[in-house]
């Protein structure tokens, strides 16, 4: 007799590619909706959740530019010992950057080094790990609470070194969008100086132009592809010193970055909201309880 989980594995394959397809299509919002039907108790709690989080925050202004160009900066929503903590444990791994390098799980994407590897211990980070808390920081619950409409999904958290490199651009080097969720928002941090092109800024298409070129069956296009459809002076570089914090909805703009020339490099933190139920099927959780947590953050780490 065969084994069931065995017949098993090719359907969710096939599942996830099927998916995977149709989120790059206006289909993408039909497959939320008919998910989101079946989380309808989920979606109450998140909503109720979020109340707490939205309390006495100040977050009209980049929530109206979020909702207007796509991205907006966060700085003043951070916690400045927050972003010492992020910045010193940041630079820590920096300075083994070349040994985290060697043993990082991917090595697709030859333009950085991913740094978080090792903190990852059975496929998940503690929930106190400062790249999560800096994530979860009220500010931040509180704006993407508003933008949602209910508590976000935490989905991942990433800390790159990006390095210059003589091979061809790749990736997300190239310009995308992301496909985590209908409505994928990023919260981004320089923990070094991006004050020039050199340095591979964040560089986006602002929400209105990017509205207007639509869908692309491509996933990642060069430049003198996406400029056939995109308009040049809708782009903007993200240019800011270290500490500075901004969020985009990578979802709706397209975006590339880690274009960093010789003698230089960039270290930027990155977050990954969506609004649940996560549209994928579902692995292992990312993220792990060393303390009991509160329901808002077990809902938050989709615990």
């Amino acid at each position: 007799m065969s084994d069931p989980a065995a017949r098993k594995a090719p359907s969710v394959s096939l599942y996830r590619r099927a998916l995977w397809h149709a989120n790059r299509t206006p289909l993408a919002w039909a497959v939320k909706g008919a998910m989101s039907a079946f989380h309808l108790r989920e979606k109450a709690a998140r909503r109720e959740a979020a109340a707490p989080y939205r309390q006495g925050q100040a977050v009209s202004r980049p929530l109206s530019q979020l909702a207007s160009e796509g991205y907006a900066f966060v700085t003043e929503l951070a916690e400045p010992a927050l972003l010492r903590e992020l910045e010193h444990e940041s630079l820590a791994r920096v300075r083994r950057a070349e040994e985290l390098a060697r043993a990082q799980a991917t090595t697709h994407k030859a333009f950085w080094v991913r740094l978080l590897d090792a903190d990852v211990q059975d496929g998940a980070f503690d929930c106190d790990n400062i790249f999560v808390r800096f994530a979860l920081q009220k500010g931040v619950i509180a704006l993407l609470s508003e933008y949602l409409g209910e508590l976000p999904r935490l989905m991942d958290v990433l800390l790159t070194y990006s390095l210059p490199t003589d091979e061809p651009l790749a990736y997300s080097q190239l310009w995308h969008r992301d496909y985590d969720d209908v409505r994928t928002v990023k919260l981004f941090a320089y923990l070094t100086d991006v004050n020039e092109l050199a340095d591979g800024p964040f560089t986006f298409l602002k929400g209105p132009s990017s509205d207007r070129v639509g869908f692309a069956r491509r996933s990642h296009l060069a430049d003198e592809e996406f400029f056939r459809r995109a308009p040049r002076d809708g782009v903007a570089e993200v240019r800011a010193p270290r500490l500075s914090a901004f969020v985009c909805e990578t979802s709706r703009c397209y975006h590339m970055g880690s274009r960093v020339h010789a003698g230089h490099a960039r270290l930027m933190y990155t977050a990954t909201f969506i609004s649940s139920p996560n549209v994928y099927p579902e692995g292992p959780p990312r993220f792990r309880a060393s303390r009991p947590l509160a329901p808002a953050e077990r809902l938050l780490l989709g615990l």
